[in-house]
């Protein structure tokens, strides 16, 4: 979660730079640490950025286009840097956590659903392993030495 922090972190402070923003690379280190916090943090950036964009120009261009960088940053997250990230470390596609998360917000319901799916799916995943199909799970199994068969003389 805080390498997914600091990825949005430093997409925000890239993109607010590119659209002219002020204190974009303070905007993109606050961002670090709030986007810790699901949903909320994000939220209060994206606040922060607007409020800046509409003191410092006063038009309606600088603020769109602050909610532009917002939204392609939580695109990025959600569906390329957060699925990647969390597939390495827990062992599933990326596909199956986007898949998950979106099923466990339909079945439980908002954010306690998204934050359970992917601890959920990795323990379905082992005991699916494990018990139903009884194959070692890929995850777990040591990689065979290359070669084998009978030394050469040599």
């Amino acid at each position: 979660q805080v390498l997914v922090a600091i990825c949005d972190g430093v997409l925000y402070a890239v993109g607010f730079a590119l659209i002219g923003l002020p204190y974009a690379v303070l905007i993109g280190v606050v961002a670090t640490f709030l986007t810790i916090i699901p949903f909320v943090g994000a939220i209060i950036t994206c606040g922060g950025a607007l409020l800046i964009a509409v003191v410092q120009y006063g038009d309606w261009l600088h603020p769109l286009l602050a909610l532009l960088v917002y939204a392609i940053v939580q695109a990025l997250e959600g569906y390329v840097i957060q699925p990647k990230i969390l597939g390495d470390r827990v062992g599933l596609h990326p596909l199956t956590i986007i898949v998950s998360v979106m099923v466990g917000t339909t079945l439980l319901g908002g954010i306690l659903g998204g934050i359970l799916a992917i601890p959920f799916t990795a323990a379905l995943r082992v005991i699916m392993f494990r018990y139903v199909w009884k194959t070692p799970d890929p995850a777990t199994v040591p990689a065979r030495p290359k070669g084998g068969g009978k030394p050469r003389a040599g």
